[in-house]
């Protein structure tokens, strides 16, 4: 099957073989104070510019995160002292979770990874046999992962071994390069797949228990937005349809909104936060009411997080902002430094600090 990555992205990285600046610190506002940064761009040669799309994890004052020159490291939270550095001989698209004393990955050559938080000795290697594009989300001593070929995979967390797997058939040649991270609610397991479809199991048996379309277009109508619940229903959506309500426990489809979403809504202070495609951030009161809209940029925007009592946004080019969490007004903006660099991950915030990697491999820590 022929695969795209993300359409938008695609757009937004033509010419790639003429960058030659580097990523610089231009703060517009105070509010991006860059404590360290780590520039962790793999040797490569001119024309094929390796492209970032994993993201940081942050837990008990040290960062993990992989470097796409194959290795996982680990870092001093406030200072950037590399703790360990291990070789998994594969660049990484994804997030690491944190379990116990162990922090667990997947490759882009379809490894999972279990390493001793302090030291990086192995726990476990487990190959699925296609690259790992979701972070694992734990439940019940069980970890479960997408992988680029529609599969989902439930491992038992602290043996690796494989308790159950489903194969998604999709039959579109037009796909993103991204995958939907499951949601786990009351022993059930949501995950949107590159057919435009939401479907529940059991997380026992990986039964499949409903399944409904989301999006009816004929290309890019992947639901790789992770479902999230809010007020006890689930929203997920795609780039190419809209955002959906649904039941969580028949699946019934409940309501439409105009939103087209690559990245989970946030929720938040009881409010419900949406980024678009377009650039757009809305907030929804309990009632699902639009409390504001406003335009950030005209870019997809990748990530939204609680920050300094604000709201930290990055998109696909160029800026993180911090915005008032009241009417959405930009507080503050952090420049990447090139118009071809992005956040392709997600933000991660962790005392008081928030970590960030660039499209073109580079490492901030904020404070």
């Amino acid at each position: 099957m022929h695969k795209f990555l993300f359409l938008i992205l695609s757009l937004s990285f033509v010419s790639c073989s003429v960058l030659t600046q580097i990523e610089g610190v231009k703060t517009k506002q105070p509010g991006f104070t860059v404590v360290w940064s780590k520039n962790n761009d793999p040797a490569h040669q001119t024309g094929n510019m390796p492209i970032a799309l994993n993201s940081p994890v942050i837990h008990e004052g040290i960062l993990y995160a992989g470097h796409n020159d194959g290795h996982m490291q680990a870092f001093q939270l406030e200072n950037g002292r590399k703790i360990w550095s291990k070789y998994d001989d594969s660049d990484y698209h994804s997030k690491p979770v944190v379990y116990k004393d162990w922090v667990i990955y997947g490759t882009a050559k379809g490894r999972i990874f279990s390493r001793h938080l302090l030291t990086g000795k192995s726990q476990y290697i487990v190959d699925l046999g296609s690259s790992i594009e979701t972070q694992g989300v734990i439940y019940k001593d069980r970890v479960i992962f997408q992988t680029r070929n529609h599969k989902v995979f439930c491992l038992d967390v602290t043996t690796g071994k494989i308790l159950w797997t489903y194969k998604r058939s999709v039959p579109y040649l037009t796909t993103v390069q991204r995958a939907s991270k499951p949601l786990i609610f009351k022993n059930r397991v949501y995950i949107g797949f590159a057919d435009g479809s939401l479907a529940a199991f059991s997380l026992e048996e990986g039964v499949i228990l409903w399944e409904r379309k989301l999006s009816t277009g004929s290309k890019f109508v992947d639901v790789d937005s992770s479902p999230i619940l809010f007020n006890s229903r689930l929203f997920a959506g795609s780039i190419n349809g809209e955002l959906v309500m649904i039941e969580p426990n028949s699946g019934e489809i409940l309501r439409r909104f105009p939103y087209k979403i690559s990245r989970s809504p946030l929720v938040h202070g009881g409010k419900l936060y949406v980024s678009t495609i377009f650039g757009e951030i809305l907030k929804l009161d309990k009632n699902l009411m639009e409390e504001s809209k406003v335009m950030i940029n005209k870019s997809v925007l990748s990530s939204i997080i609680p920050w300094k009592g604000g709201l930290a946004v990055s998109s696909v080019k160029k800026e993180i902002l911090l915005l008032s969490q009241d009417d959405l007004s930009i507080q503050s903006t952090f420049d990447l430094g090139h118009a071809y660099s992005g956040v392709l991950g997600e933000l991660e915030v962790g005392e008081n600090y928030l970590a960030a990697i660039s499209s073109r491999n580079r490492l901030y820590i904020f404070k």
